[in-house]
């Protein structure tokens, strides 16, 4: 007769479903020939082995504390316990249908019914916050409606297990599209948090439509953190004005701004009414796992060996035992690796004829992006199903895809489950906000001008996005080799860029027209001054026409008025006659290089500015130079007269 099989003292009938923590059984107390729903917790092998202890202990020490609350809405946690180094829980068996089947198009309940029914998971919650506890993690698979009326909330002796957490390695513990945005940064979360998740619970059952609904992990996530979700009015019909507004309190971003406790909302969900018309609702138990489950067993016995009567030898026959057993040893030297391992498969295979348990479990194995490569401790797995030893070790599965790798140490329970191997993608179009208008944007160096909508990113490899404005400091932000996409969204997701403070550049009155560079940029000059950034610049100021050109250095000091230029030089009127006339008139800074042709003879009053120059004058029909520097002084100055004929 087969041994039931049992987990601790509880004696396991079938196993009820499974998921990401583990599986849930339905047990008979033997003491008390009670039925009990069992949880068995496995995300503890995920840990490293030095965070294991801290984290059972947390956890044991939450369950202790969720096994105090007895309210009719939250199913009783009876006991912890743990079995061959799995935690488990049991709890009541509560028969009933999870909301998650009453979130789909054609299985909607009533829209007043849908209400009572989260104001019920409200109080509820409410009862549990004024004890200090907080569920983490409120879904519509951890609501239990029970005879279509009562909601019973499930799972509350998890409240800090690790299962409200995103890992690095790949797989997802959580429920992220439920989550608050203060869970997922990984913030303080208080009876609010709960809250946040009813109200989704609530939007997913009036809409058939999760609130905040993506393609992959880390695109739901960003949603909770910064979008809203869809107005739930345009969805279906069933949603009026009045509720979509306490939907929008209930689902803001700042905790502050939704309803403060469980009564609070109960109360507003209550004030509502009904809303909508009826739809009819279909039940079905989504509790139901597969048929034939590995069973759980007792620990194994020992494996007793039997020692054999011994027999006297001959000397001839000594002397031969003696030597082949020098061989013996000798050659199980030489191959005490291959022993060894033949040693442990026949002792495994002993244990398990020893225990029932059967030669091997499988498993089916899937990938995300799929149809990747998987190995299984080192070795190329074929297909799809995965067979592993039901005793210890029972292997490990790693799959890569280019930077990224995933590790899935094996446990006897995903024997007759599903284990998906889920990587971020490596290509990522990441949607950039504008931080300042008219910014630009450099990718790597190359210049991309006005920030665009999305960029191409390549998640392998160090990305450095730096955005650029006038006025602004530039904002570099680097996004890490390997950074998953929500870590790339969250770098981008809240940048802004710092205005670069300014001070006063005053220039002189000139009365006439001047051209204003600041670090070789034209800037416009309105009333003798101009708003530069704070720092040090090369200041420029020219009038070609009137040979004005002045430079200078000036440190710009924030909220301060600098003037490095006290005066521009004054105009002087040039005046040259030459004979005979037909000459030409050129003219350079003194110590200049370069001439500029001014006129042809006879130059009078020709305005430039005051100061020493050199004047070279050409006979036309010759050749002929003439050459003197001289010194112009503002206002009228006497002409200049140069002669080619003696005269």
């Amino acid at each position: 007769m087969a041994k039931t099989p049992v987990l601790g003292r509880y004696q396991i009938l079938k196993e009820l479903g499974r998921g990401a923590m583990g599986r849930v059984f339905l047990a008979l107390d033997p003491d008390i020939q009670r039925k009990v729903a069992i949880k068995t917790i496995q995300v503890f092998a995920s840990l490293p082995e030095s965070e294991r202890g801290e984290a059972r202990e947390r956890f044991n020490r939450e369950a202790r504390a969720a096994g105090k609350l007895l309210h009719p809405g939250i199913v009783t946690l009876f006991d912890v316990g743990e079995h061959k180094g799995i935690p488990f829980l049991a709890m009541e068996y509560v028969e009933g249908t999870a909301l998650d089947h009453h979130c789909r198009t054609g299985d909607l309940l009533p829209v007043d019914q849908v209400l009572e029914i989260i104001r019920q998971a409200a109080v509820a919650l409410e009862f549990a916050h004024q004890a200090g506890i907080v569920h983490r993690d409120i879904k519509p698979a951890n609501l239990m409606l029970v005879g279509g009326s009562t909601v019973k909330i499930m799972d509350f002796g998890l409240a800090k297990a690790p299962a409200a957490q995103l890992t690095s390695d790949g797989t997802l513990l959580g429920t992220p599209g439920y989550m608050s945005p203060e869970q997922i940064r990984g913030g303080m979360v208080d009876g609010r948090s709960d809250l946040f998740s009813l109200a989704c619970v609530l939007y997913e059952m009036l809409t058939g439509t999760k609130p905040f609904d993506g393609d992959s992990i880390s695109s739901v996530v960003y949603r909770v953190v910064h979008e809203d979700p869809p107005d739930p009015a345009g969805l279906g019909g069933r949603v009026s004005p009045e509720l979509a507004a306490f939907l929008a309190g209930a689902l803001a971003k700042d905790p502050g701004e939704r309803p403060a406790n469980g009564r609070e909302f109960s109360e507003r969900l209550a004030a509502l009414g009904s809303e909508g018309k009826p739809r009819a609702a279909a039940g079905a138990d989504l509790m139901n796992g597969d048929p034939s489950p590995p069973p759980v067993a007792d620990l194994p016995p020992a494996v007793h060996s039997r020692r054999k009567k011994k027999r006297s030898v001959g000397k001839p026959a000594g002397v031969m035992a003696a030597l082949l057993i020098v061989a013996l040893g000798v050659c199980g030297w030489i191959y005490r690796g291959e022993l060894k391992t033949v040693w442990e498969d026949w002792t495994s295979r002993r244990q398990v004829q020893a225990t029932g348990l059967p030669e091997y479990y499988e498993a089916t194995v899937k990938t995300e992006p799929a149809d990747l490569p998987v190995l299984l401790d080192g070795e190329p797995l074929a297909g799809e199903t995965v067979r592993f030893s039901p005793t210890p070790p029972h292997g490990t599965l790693t799959s890569e895809l280019e930077c990224r790798s995933v590790v899935h140490p094996l446990d006897a329970l995903d024997a007759g489950g599903e284990v998906n191997l889920v990587f971020d993608p490596v290509r990522l179009d990441l949607a950039l906000p504008v931080p300042v208008e008219g910014a630009g944007l450099k990718v790597n160096g190359t210049e991309l001008g006005a920030v665009p909508e999305t960029v191409d990113l390549d998640l392998c490899r160090e990305n450095r996005l730096e955005f650029l404005a006038a006025g602004y400091y530039p904002l570099e932000v680097t996004i890490p080799s390997a950074a998953t996409p929500l870590e790339a969204r969250t770098l981008v997701g809240s940048i802004a860029m710092e205005r670069i403070p300014t001070g006063t550049l005053l220039l002189p009155e000139a009365g006439y027209p001047l051209t204003v560079r600041i670090d070789g940029r034209r800037r416009e000059l309105s009333g003798g001054k101009i708003e530069v950034e704070a720092g040090e610049h090369r200041l420029r100021i020219t009038n070609e026409r009137y040979w004005i050109d002045q430079s200078a250095r000036v440190e710009i000091k924030a909220g301060e008025s600098t003037r490095p230029i006290r005066s521009l030089p004054a105009l002087a009127a040039l005046s040259v006659l030459a004979y005979p006339p037909n000459c030409r008139v050129l003219l350079r800074k003194g110590g200049g290089d370069n001439w500029k042709f001014l006129e042809n003879t006879p130059l009078t009053g020709y305005k430039i500015a005051a100061g020493d120059y050199h004047l070279r004058v050409e006979l036309v029909s010759t050749g002929d130079v003439r050459e003197q520097d001289i010194r112009l002084k503002a206002g009228t100055n006497p002409p200049v007269r140069v002669s080619f004929g003696g005269k």
